[in-house]
């Protein structure tokens, strides 16, 4: 599968609030989720980035998320991974400050993940 239809993350994601701005983009996917790192990693190349693979363990902790916000600086995170770990690190990056831009809720067959986008 492509991540064709995670559009319209991608139109978005180097885009600032006015819609001309180019912002530093990190694309985080949860590497225990073949779903998510496939279109983790279709987003990243479309971007024209690296995705960041990354455990549930590291996705459900506050340190782990603390240190994927202050790698991505002052730029936009695109995360795709399962319900619960979205939940955590949507969370975690709003008590820090983050907004959240956009988020959807995909079904690859038994897999339910989220994609989203926050400005850090």
């Amino acid at each position: 599968m492509t991540a064709r239809f995670a559009v319209p993350l991608p139109a978005t994601a180097k885009l600032g609030e006015s819609g001309t701005a180019k912002r530093a983009v990190m694309v985080v996917a949860q590497a225990d989720s073949p779903e998510a790192l496939a279109m983790g990693r279709g987003l990243a190349a479309e971007l024209g980035v690296r995705a960041v693979a990354v455990s549930v363990r590291e996705l459900g902790s506050f340190a782990g998320v603390t240190a994927l916000l202050d790698r991505a600086g002052q730029g936009r995170v695109i995360g795709v991974m399962d319900d619960a770990s979205a939940v955590i690190f949507q969370q975690i990056a709003a008590a820090r400050g983050a907004g959240l831009v956009m988020d959807a809720h995909r079904r690859i067959g038994a897999a339910s993940l989220v994609s989203f986008a926050i400005n850090t």
